[in-house]
């Protein structure tokens, strides 16, 4: 969904001149390797990448797994892709996967807790939160959800956990997959 409907859609609308960037935040990042998978879909999209403002905000609480996720190093590259691994991974000192610097250019880990303030300004073209909010009360999980809205483009997409849902709640989103959502 990303490579085929996100994507095309944001270049397009820079290219129109809609708008002059392109920005993509994975919430909860963990060790990273939800904005590098983003990184790389980014990468295969959008050969000239390079050449736009295109930015991946990776943001978790815990900054350990931050600055793995900075390091861009792991243990195993097993399900990457293999056209993927080719192109964006290199074989890490001492065995393991290194992402590419190419990689990690397009990526910022920042030290985020949801329910604080949030410096950044937006708007994003999608919002990855996924197996995040399950951690959360139902009130907490709305008023976090009506955040994310309010970062959003008008039709820009959040992606949730398979095991979490909108469904039920009054929200700015439209369900348009088992776990994509588009702002209304």
């Amino acid at each position: 969904h990303l490579n085929s409907v996100v994507l095309p859609a944001a270049v397009a609308a820079v290219q129109q001149g809609r708008q002059n960037r392109i920005r993509l935040w994975s919430a909860g990042c963990s060790s990273g390797e939800e904005p590098y998978t983003i990184a790389m879909c980014l990468r295969h999209a959008v050969p000239k990448v390079d050449m736009m403002d295109a930015r991946i905000l990776a943001t978790d609480l815990d900054t350990n797994m931050l600055d793995t996720g900075r390091q861009g190093r792991y243990k195993s590259g097993e399900g990457i892709p293999k056209d993927y691994h080719a192109k964006f991974c290199e074989t890490a000192p001492g065995g393991g996967v290194q992402m590419s610097p190419k990689l990690q250019r397009l990526i910022a880990f920042k030290q985020l807790n949801l329910l604080e303030n949030w410096p950044m300004k937006g708007p994003f073209d999608a919002i990855f939160c996924r197996n995040v909010m399950i951690y959360f009360d139902m009130p907490t999980k709305s008023k976090l959800v009506e955040r994310y809205a309010s970062m959003l483009r008008r039709g820009g997409w959040l992606y949730v956990g398979h095991s979490e849902s909108l469904l039920g709640k009054e929200s700015s989103f439209k369900l348009e997959g088992r776990t994509i959502y588009s702002k209304k």
